[in-house]
């Protein structure tokens, strides 16, 4: 089976050929991207909880603190998420590779 374009992928109604393999590096950063949103956001949010003084110092350590980790902890289970694709897109190009020794 000859490689396709991405083109010519996303337009392979007989889905033959496979278009997130091409694509993963540009979804990975894109979530990434997005992961780092939420963490910003959870780090306004948190600091914004705050009122007075102390409220607001409070909410800059919380935030300082909540930001990040929420930015680590989907970065991890997006990268788990990619990876997974992976396995399973490699999986079936070794099972096209042995299907076509055993019919040789």
């Amino acid at each position: 089976m000859e490689q396709q374009g991405m083109i010519a992928s996303l337009f392979d109604f007989s889905f033959s050929s496979f278009i997130t393999p091409k694509i993963q590096k540009v979804l990975y950063v894109l979530m990434l991207l997005g992961a780092a949103i939420c963490g910003l956001m959870t780090f306004i949010t948190v600091f914004g909880m705050g009122s007075g003084f102390f409220g607001k110092v409070g909410g800059l350590i919380g935030g300082a603190i909540a930001g990040p980790l929420v930015f680590l902890f989907l970065a991890m289970y997006f990268r788990v998420m990619m990876e997974i694709l992976i396995v399973v897109f490699r999986g079936v190009e070794y099972l096209k590779e042995i299907s076509a020794s055993v019919k040789k």
